[in-house]
């Protein structure tokens, strides 16, 4: 085929950008012009990717205040609607769509693929006729469940593109490119798998006792900046510190993790590590059910223990593990979004990691989910669908 120009559009989150890298990385290796859209602040993080980078302006802190005063005080499935309403159609889609549509007409993109959380870029290109592909940031169940909420909002944005409603990019059809098997998710994708990494290096001794199995802790890359640090990670080293396990808890780059205090003797704290590099030494996961940590640990044949948190795909990922089996999900009564867990949830901690360490069916289960990933085609395969998109628009 010839040449293409494909430009990608995400948030720029880190676990929304993660998961497109790849496909970018593949559709450039193949010949193709790449370059990804994401709002300003966040370019850094595309360019440190090796990934060429193209800014999407932004809504200002002021435009999010109203609403995250509301979501601080609204129940999980409210917080839901109105993050992914509010949040990332109207005021991030809002914000970045004049720009998206300037930067379409002067790069001539061939397609476009983008994550389901990023709005401007799919109209920016249905407004200019250019075909577009998303890459799944989760269950194919909940990209769909991500579009319903949208509609509405984004059904405004259509408004005022001069398109009529359609309700988003799941009811066109658009090719969603995803990383999960399966065994695991059997919504209808187009599936490939990512590179291998790297074998990881040894974990530097930092226990006393290096031979005890290595539980790895964490709640994402957004919780720390959240009000739930330092209180929520404190809560789980102390619920780890009973066990004879070695922990390692990141907390990303934003929090103090002076915040945590003195730390119990068999834990230790990292701002960040290359999630490769600790997965391929765990014996067990204890997380929030975010994608990449739930999905990594899988490839991995890791069991988790999931406590979600603020995301309702969070909850989706968690209750899908724990229905395979290849983990335990851990949940109290209805609460606020941005509420840690309770303190029967915390409780229930110590006794759900023993149980995914010693029950060797959460193992089985997760190396079975593991084996299916390795299954999957290389995500170098997946340029072939969206050529095959390009192809079908210009029939």
């Amino acid at each position: 085929m010839v040449d293409m120009r494909v430009l990608f559009t995400t948030t720029g989150h880190s676990g929304h950008l993660l998961p497109l890298a790849p496909v970018a990385h593949a559709t450039a290796g193949a010949g193709h012009a790449v370059a990804i859209a994401a709002q300003a602040s966040r370019v850094p993080a595309v360019a440190r990717m090796g990934l060429p980078a193209l800014p999407l302006d932004e809504a200002p802190d002021a435009a999010w205040a109203p609403l995250m005063r509301e979501l601080a005080r609204a129940p999980q499935r409210t917080a839901d609607r109105l993050a992914i309403a509010d949040g990332f159609a109207r005021i991030s889609g809002g914000a970045a769509l004049p720009g998206a549509l300037e930067l379409m007409e002067r790069w001539r993109p061939d397609l476009v693929v983008h994550e389901g959380y990023e709005m401007a870029g799919p109209l920016a290109a249905e407004r200019l006729g250019i075909p577009t592909a998303r890459v799944a940031l989760g269950l194919a169940s909940t990209e769909q469940w991500v579009s319903r909420l949208a509609t509405p909002a984004v059904d405004e944005l259509r408004r005022e593109l001069g398109l009529p409603p359609d309700c988003g990019p799941v009811r066109r059809h658009t090719p969603l490119l995803s990383a999960t098997p399966p065994g695991l998710d059997d919504g209808p994708a187009h599936r490939f798998r990512t590179p291998p990494a790297p074998a990881a290096p040894p974990l530097p001794d930092w226990w006393e006792r290096p031979a005890d199995p290595l539980v790895y802790l964490t709640f994402g890359s957004v919780s720390g900046s959240l009000p739930l640090f330092p209180g929520l990670f404190r809560s789980a080293l102390d619920a780890l510190a009973s066990l004879p396990v070695r922990v390692l808890l990141t907390v990303g780059g934003d929090a103090d993790l002076a915040a945590l205090g003195p730390l119990p003797a068999n834990a230790h704290v990292e701002p960040w590590l290359a999630q490769d590099d600790v997965l391929s030494h765990a014996a067990a996961v204890v997380g929030h059910g975010g994608y990449g940590t739930t999905l990594g640990a899988l490839a991995h044949g890791v069991p988790l223990v999931l406590l979600p948190l603020f995301a309702g795909d969070q909850w989706r990922n968690a209750r899908r593990v724990a229905q395979l089996g290849a983990g335990l999900l851990l949940e109290d009564g209805d609460r606020l979004a941005m509420e840690p867990p309770g303190p029967a949830v915390m409780a229930a901690v110590p006794g759900a990691v023993e149980r995914v360490l010693t029950e060797p069916r959460f193992r089985r289960t997760a190396r079975r989910v593991g084996a299916d990933i390795a299954a999957l085609p290389p995500v170098d395969a997946a340029v072939g669908v969206l050529e095959d998109a390009v192809r079908a628009e210009a029939a």
